[in-house]
């Protein structure tokens, strides 16, 4: 019995309608099946033209995979997911509002597919957050009543659809904020239902507080993080539009009180200030003209470059890191009084033009803003059309402060388990570890834990969202400690988090904290089209030899990093690189890797477990010897996953006969459609004897100096 029909036993409200019509109709959803099953699905129900079913993306997290018969062959369409509601596209296609809404379209005409949609595989209507339009139950009867004991048995009873949507795409996030039920409302999000989905009206909770004039719903939203920017669907409005078009000055004064901007755009360039004039609110005019914004946090000493240009802008950033929400301002070259942004996300700097327009700077379609550290503060707390928040500050090289980082200092935090949580001088938390780095500490309340996209070695990893102290939400992959594994296996999850705590390199996955739980849990960066291994065998029509060779040569470059850094990775595989992009590796999975004494080349394992032998060099499955060598066998045997799209290396063969396979000089058979550049670099790292194998730097190099790298590189910086 599930937690609706619970309360519905102790409640006289309207009993939960049945199945409808509508569920029927959308009822193509196959949930999380393979590739392979999916194909089994499609040729079971007849293989006819056009017949179809929808399952969620393996790869890709939050994403959905179409998959169809055209010409009696089963084809797949990645589904992509674009921000955190549900809106959708298929390759260049449009964005559409609601999955149910995108195979509807696709229904109507092939529009760019090979054959239009036709007759579905049924299954299962999909899941409610996917959704433009949904069925009304008992969670939006209740909220819409004001029943406020019925919602809060529903949320002790564990009631998980809290962002399902009614007939109108509402969520009872929705229906409370229009009604102003603020006590349902604050429910309903401390239990983690999100403030920030988009009606079939295009309107959020908080556009429709504020168009029924209630600022104290105003209030509760936005201390739960509902953005003040997001636009409406059809006019580009945000929420303080529709408080000034009406004349609501009580809530105009709340908005401007949480430091909203005072002078955001809509799709046709109009201010509140112009749409209070408009309808004579004079009241509501004269706070929007007069209101003083707050300090901003930052000064432009921090990140102002009086006389760079773009490509001296790009080396400073790469000289310090060229993390991703690194940024600087400088004065444009080409226009005068235009200053430009430049930002880093994923390894590629983004330009900007910062304009001026009366007392006003802003950037494309963004708010007016009072300075450019106005500028800088806004973005800092919401990305906005930019491809990431500003986090790292750049200064000029004649400042003392070279790298500033926007996070606000974090409070102290208590002593938890055996590691020793300190506040630094700065007031920065962190997590003392046996190496000389310090890992921030994370509070359990501002992580929310989202659905599994895999297992670790010790627990699952999780998407998620943390709320950083500059109350930013950003996603994250947590890797969980599961409490069997507590006493056994915690010092390996520690000894993980010791590799990872120091690094930082475009192509090596970042971690971002450690949360003491319980359970004990790692906060990393999301990188969200998941496993290059699942990438490949999922998508592999998808995938072209300029991809092969970029991952390849990132895969080494992050690994001469690691290299530099003296760590020895010991788990280098393709299930082991994760893809932010199809053009931006990652390497993950630190588990098993190692720091090299000062003193030695290599590191002997002294315990036993599960060994990935079929990537291991013959000296690691012979004497359990590790070394940067050993990871270089591991890189020919990743090269050969790659370029055999993802064929399991050696087969069904078992670990005995593969060390007999090497220990007679034989090799894996070089994939068929392999570049002969490619073919040699996979010969030289498996060389029988460790020492002539290249090391990482010697093969990113050979990439480096490669004209078709490089020409691949350069069309990839068309994003500068």
């Amino acid at each position: 019995m599930d937690a609706e029909d619970t309360i519905n036993q102790s409640t006289p409200l309207i009993k939960s309608a049945s199945r409808s019509s509508l569920d029927e109709s959308v009822s193509w959803f196959h949930a999380k099946i393979t590739r392979d099953a999916a194909e089994r699905i499609l040729e079971t129900n007849g293989n006819q033209e056009g017949l179809f079913l929808v399952r969620e993306s393996s790869s890709s997290p939050g994403d959905y995979v179409l998959s169809l018969i055209h010409d009696n062959t089963p084809i797949h369409y990645q589904i992509r997911r674009h921000g955190e509601d549900a809106f959708f596209s298929i390759d260049d296609g449009p964005i559409v509002h609601g999955l149910e809404m995108l195979i509807s379209y696709y229904q109507e005409d092939a529009q760019g597919l090979s054959t239009k949609l036709g007759q579905m595989c049924k299954a299962q209507p999909p899941p409610p957050d996917s959704r433009r339009h949904g069925r009304t139950n008992l969670l939006h009867r209740a909220t819409k009543e004001g029943e406020f004991t019925v919602v809060t048995e529903l949320l002790k009873s564990g009631y998980h659809n809290l962002d399902a949507k009614n007939q109108e795409g509402q969520t009872a996030v929705h229906l409370a904020s229009i009604a102003g039920f603020d006590d349902i409302l604050d429910s309903l999000l401390k239990n983690l239902a999100n403030p920030n989905i988009i009606d079939g009206n295009g309107l959020t909770p908080l556009h429709y507080a504020c168009l029924n004039n209630r600022p104290s719903t105003v209030a509760v939203l936005i201390q739960y993080r509902a953005n003040p920017q997001l636009r409406a669907t059809e006019t580009g409005w945000v929420p303080l539009h529709y408080a000034a078009f009406h004349g609501y000055a009580d809530v105009i004064q709340m908005l401007l009180s949480l430091n909203c901007p005072s002078h955001p755009r809509s799709n046709y360039n109009e201010t509140p200030s112009d749409l209070a004039m408009k309808n004579n609110h004079k009241d509501c005019l004269s706070l929007l003209r007069n209101h003083t914004p707050h300090q901003p946090c930052s000064s432009r000493s921090a990140w102002f470059h009086e006389n760079v240009d773009r490509e001296k802008a790009v080396q400073l950033l790469r000289s310090r890191g060229f993390k991703d929400g690194m940024f600087l301002v400088r004065r444009s070259t080409r226009k005068k009084d235009i200053y430009v942004l430049t930002v880093v996300q994923n390894s590629h700097p983004y330009n900007y033009e910062i304009q001026y327009k009366g007392n006003y700077y802003f950037i494309d379609d963004g708010p007016y803003l009072e300075s450019l550290e106005h500028i800088i503060d806004y973005y800092s707390r919401m990305a906005d059309g930019l491809p990431t928040n500003l986090s790292y500050a750049v200064a000029p090289e004649t400042t003392v402060s070279l790298d500033v980082e926007f996070e606000s200092r974090k409070e102290a935090a208590e002593n938890v388990y055996d590691n020793k949580v300190e506040t630094e001088k700065n007031g920065e938390v962190s997590f003392n570890l046996n190496s000389n780095e310090t890992a921030n500490l994370i509070r359990r309340e501002s992580l929310k834990l989202g659905p599994p996209v895999g297992e670790g070695e010790f627990g699952s990893v999780l998407k998620g969202k943390w709320l950083n102290s500059s109350k930013i939400e950003i996603d994250v992959a947590i890797k969980t400690m599961r409490d069997e594994h507590m006493l056994s296996y915690r010092d390996e999850f520690i000894r993980e988090v010791e590799v990872m705590v120091g690094l930082d390199h475009p192509c090596v996955v970042k971690l971002l904290g450690v949360c003491l739980g319980p359970p004990l849990m790692m906060v990393q960066e999301l990188v969200p089209m998941g496993s290059l291994l699942e990438y490949i065998l999922d998508f592999p029509d998808e995938i072209i030899l300029n991809n092969m060779l970029l991952w390849s040569a990132q895969i080494a470059w992050g690994m001469t990093y690691l290299e530099s850094k003296r760590f020895v990775h010991r788990d280098l595989a393709a299930r082991n690189i994760l893809l932010s992009t199809n053009t931006q590796a990652k390497i993950s999975d630190f588990g098993l890797s190692r720091a090299l004494g000062a003193d030695s080349e290599y590191y002997r394992a002294s315990t036993g477990g599960r060994w990935p032998v079929k990537w291991y060099a013959p000296e690691s499955i012979n004497y359990g010897t590790f070394s940067h060598a050993s990871d270089v066998w591991s890189y020919g045997v990743t090269l050969w996953e790659i370029f055999s799209h993802g064929e399991p290396p050696y087969g069904d063969m078992n670990g005995t006969q593969v060390i007999q396979l090497i220990e007679t000089n034989q090799r894996l058979s070089i994939p068929e459609d392999c570049p002969e550049k490619i073919k040699i670099i996979i010969q030289k790292c498996w060389l029988y004897s460790p020492e002539h194998r290249p090391t990482f730097k010697q093969l990113y190099n050979a990439f480096c100096t490669d004209p078709d790298y490089t020409a691949i590189w350069d069309h990839i910086k068309h994003l500068d």
